[in-house]
């Protein structure tokens, strides 16, 4: 049987009584009797720690769950590849009611047997105090979302999130990978009432580990030059979420937006950032052009959010923009972001504003932008790396290329 693990509050012991948080590593669906100096916790994590050879087993059944603290108002589950057995995650919501942040990394949250989806379906209906969800590296089987969406969507006002984050790592070795996430699906978790709603896509970290199987390929021979970057869904995959984030169930006091999952086009974002004027945080990723015309329709979009304080662009290219921007004497960042001139133009309309970066699909070798206001000034600009070519081969590099290679997801 599991033990409970205290987090500790410093670097020395702590009374159990005072413990706010729990980590239980489980090798099986079975939990621990939590002993009474442990009622207070406010916060459990169960992690999963069972060995692959023996998940589809384990996920078979399940024990009794014990009375749990009814404090615990935060819960977390990490690892879980292959999901719960049926009837778990129902059990656990029965146990402790009174959740009102639910985090989940790296597994298929809905299992793999339709009794299983069921359940968890059940689970998310029990959490009726449920406020937040975080959810990193989740996936799920084809419709999962989508009901789970609709049914917190339906609830009351006052009973709907206020939290939402999805973000997914790219994995460049997976052919198929946006295609595993429901571009469709996820927009339906979109209500009146948040505040803060991200669609996150980050890029992998980038290591010299030869333990670190996303250095290699699939036939195991190693990688020689370092995939970087990400991929974000086609612009075509964008309206759902457009419709979402502006239509009659749009939030009404939203303050953060991460929408980099996404491609929006200019004419998307613009309507997006007229409906939310009271951001204080965006990040986005946005089809863009090598030009003037592009940069100029980018900084008129975010003078609308007068309250703005931080701003990430993730660019994504057109293949004209891919080409141009290999050639240092084109200089394409400088003609497609801000110069420090344009910051001090919308700092007119956005006076909060203290900080702005923009990169291409999250790459460094195509270059990156960053300005932060130091006082009165504005401090940083574009930073591209040595092209050792000086611009005579026009290669799109190949974070790029894939880029171009991939259909667009349906």
């Amino acid at each position: 049987m599991a033990d409970v693990d205290h987090h500790p509050a410093s670097e020395g012991s702590v009374d159990p009584a005072q413990a706010q948080g729990a980590q239980i590593p489980i090798q099986s669906f079975a939990l621990p009797i939590f002993p009474p100096e442990a009622q207070g916790l406010k916060a459990l994590t169960l992690t999963s720690d069972i060995k692959l050879d023996e998940y589809t087993k384990e996920i078979e059944s399940f024990k009794p769950i014990p009375a749990l603290p009814q404090g615990i108002e935060s819960l977390t589950l990490e690892l879980f590849s292959l999901g719960y057995p049926a009837g778990f995650l129902s059990a656990l919501a029965d146990a402790l009611p009174h959740v009102k942040s639910f985090d989940a990394y790296s597994q298929l949250l809905c299992g793999i047997t339709t009794e299983a989806q069921e359940d968890a379906l059940a689970f998310f209906d029990k959490l009726k105090e449920l406020k937040a969800i975080h959810l990193l590296d989740v996936f799920a089987r084809p419709g999962f979302f989508q009901s789970v969406g609709e049914k917190l969507t339906a609830r009351p006002r006052e009973s709907q999130l206020m939290f939402l984050q999805f973000n997914y790592t790219f994995r460049h070795e997976d052919e198929d990978f946006l295609r595993r996430i429901p571009a469709t699906e996820l927009p339906t978790f979109i209500n009146k009432n948040l505040v803060m709603c991200s669609f996150n896509i980050a890029a992998p970290e980038v290591t010299d580990d030869p333990d670190d199987p996303t250095n290699f390929s699939e036939e195991g021979e190693e990688f020689k030059a370092k995939v970087e970057g990400v991929s974000a869904f086609h612009k075509s995959s964008a309206h759902s979420l457009v419709d979402a984030l502006t239509g009659e169930n749009a939030p009404e006091g939203l303050r953060a937006l991460n929408t980099t999952l996404y491609t929006f086009t200019l004419d998307d974002l613009e309507k997006v950032l007229r409906k939310h004027k009271d951001l204080l945080m965006i990040s986005a990723t946005v089809e863009v052009e090598p030009t003037e015309a592009c940069k100029s329709r980018l900084m008129e979009a975010f003078k609308v959010c007068p309250e703005l304080e931080r701003v990430e662009i993730v660019g994504n290219p057109t293949l004209e923009f891919s080409m141009a921007v290999m050639n240092p004497r084109r200089k394409t960042l400088h003609s497609t972001f801000p110069s420090a001139s344009d910051m001090r133009d919308l700092e007119k309309t956005c006076p909060k504003l203290s900080h702005f970066s923009a990169n291409i699909l999250r790459t460094v070798s195509t270059g990156q932008v960053e300005w932060n206001k130091e006082g009165d000034e504005w401090t940083g600009g574009v930073t591209v790396p040595e092209q050792p070519n000086q611009g005579l081969d026009d290669e799109v590099p190949q974070a790029l290329r894939q880029h171009y290679e991939e259909a667009p997801p349906v």
